[in-house]
């Protein structure tokens, strides 16, 4: 069922034009059940089509089972839900991206990661991940949605992200900034310079530490500063070498190479 329908349907729902006999089948649960089960099974194997909890389950199981109600495909899952606003959005509330003939995917939600709601915490079954908690940018392709008899006994948590956490490309440290999650430095891969990959490649933080600088334009490469290298991507041979440094960099125009930076997951799309 593609997003149209789905949204139709579930105003229908809402509306009395479609009996909600299913729905009202299922007895009330708790959002603190929701998320203690959703939480007790972290690590799970993602497995599509699955439906075990222990040997691999996929997306819309995994919500099923945490909701309390009869296995469902995103493309179901409204029968037993209704949309809900982003706004209205609250813990063990779901997010849901319906489409029929195209992957397809749902995940729960768990608090905002940040007070601009660029960046939300979830639980979810995800390809190559598994059954994971984490902090992902918000997606508004999604639709928010709602079990019906959901009890909202969990409060809206605070805004918070964690010390360090993927991005787009890469990893974003704030433990050489205000170790709080959000002001620090992200090491990426895009289309100018890899320099994330180099990062890996050298061994990490365990080896290389946290990264102490933005990249800049710095004898015609691409540099970054760590605890204890430089990170240089050759522009004119695409390729990266790590080095030694006891210098600081600066940018023309004065600004502060070393100025922390606000994580990509803080940022507007």
């Amino acid at each position: 069922m593609n997003r149209r329908t789905f949204l139709a349907a579930a105003g229908a729902a809402l509306a009395g034009g479609i009996p909600l006999s299913l729905a009202s089948a299922a007895p009330p649960v708790a959002a603190s059940t929701s998320l203690e089960m959703a939480a007790s099974i972290l690590g799970t194997p993602y497995r599509y089509g699955g439906n075990d909890i222990k040997n691999g389950i996929d997306c819309s199981a995994y919500v099923s089972w945490i909701w309390k109600i009869p296995r469902q495909s995103t493309d179901t899952i409204h029968a037993w839900s209704f949309k809900i606003g982003v706004g209205e959005l609250m813990p063990g509330d779901v997010m849901n991206l319906p489409y029929v003939g195209r992957r397809s995917h749902c995940r729960v939600f768990a608090g905002w990661a940040t007070e601009s709601r660029t960046a939300v915490w979830v639980y979810e079954a995800a390809r190559q991940i598994g059954v994971a908690y984490r902090v992902i940018r918000y997606n508004p392709e999604y639709t928010p949605i709602r079990r019906y008899d959901f009890v909202r006994d969990v409060p809206q948590p605070e805004p918070g992200l964690p010390i360090d956490h993927p991005v787009a490309g890469g990893h974003f440290y704030s433990q050489t900034g205000a170790m709080d999650g959000m002001h620090g430095f992200a090491i990426v891969d895009n289309e100018e310079a890899r320099l994330f990959s180099a990062f890996r490649f050298g061994g990490g933080v365990d080896t290389l530490g946290f990264p102490i600088s933005r990249r800049i334009l710095f004898d015609d490469s691409i540099v970054q500063l760590t605890e204890r290298a430089m990170l240089r991507w050759l522009v004119s041979e695409r390729r990266s070498v790590i080095e030694g440094h006891d210098v600081r960099l600066a940018i023309p125009g004065g600004i502060d190479a070393h100025a922390p930076q606000v994580s990509p997951l803080a940022l507007p799309a």
